[in-house]
């Protein structure tokens, strides 16, 4: 119940109040895949990556099935430098939302990190194709199209691309979403650019009509 809490105030910018509970979390119950995969979100928004990377390695040694938290490696781990982890993370992420893709073909959270594997292991045009594909079947889902914009930005090196692909994203995005995006690595090389700063400036404005 706190590391659930805890995502709450994240999502809506309370983020003492977000710390305050996952230290309670992380007391309680240490081993638990909720409360870990809550802890890795916190920390990465704060981009204390080795934290993140701590806790997405344990929610994802918890559940063998989870490819999300697989995949949020490969950021934390191309962002402090280390090709290898990247690769490892990489491959994991690939054959666990494979698997998944067996049997719901069409799950977009599996395809957009699916997707972002592909590329970081070299496989550019394969990784183009689920995007293609996927943006065909579920063109409005924003989650899928975050993540294709962090694999054109981060390992297609397409910044035109992934500003055309986070458009509409930035549109809808939660102030959840908005705070993970101003910190996410993968969006570096693009951070600077006068589309995304004016993608961010619109969203503020946005979000802050509506609280």
């Amino acid at each position: 119940a706190h590391a659930v809490k805890a995502r709450i105030f994240s999502e809506t910018g309370r983020q003492d109040e977000a710390a305050t509970e996952i230290k309670i979390a992380l007391r309680l119950d240490p081993e638990s895949y909720e409360v870990n995969r809550s802890a890795a979100y916190l920390s990465f928004r704060d981009r204390r990556m080795e934290d993140a990377i701590r806790h997405f390695e344990k929610a994802m040694s918890l559940v063998g099935a989870d490819f999300s938290s697989a995949g949020m490696l490969i950021s934390c781990y191309n962002a402090v430098g280390n090709s290898q982890a990247v690769l490892r993370a990489a491959q994991i992420t690939l054959e666990r939302t494979e698997k998944v893709l067996t049997l719901d073909r069409n799950n977009g959270t599996a395809i957009g990190h699916g997707s972002n594997a592909l590329a970081v292991l070299g496989q550019a045009e394969r990784a183009k194709e689920w995007m293609n594909r996927a943006l065909l079947v579920d063109p409005d889902n924003y989650n899928m199209r975050y993540n294709f914009a962090c694999s054109l930005a981060a390992y297609l090196k397409d910044s035109s691309a992934a500003l055309d692909m986070l458009e509409p994203v930035f549109a809808h995005m939660s102030t959840g979403l908005l705070m993970h995006a101003k910190v996410d690595p993968d969006f570096d090389h693009i951070r600077d650019d006068p589309r995304f700063k004016a993608m961010i400036a619109a969203a503020e404005v946005r979000l802050a009509g509506s609280s």
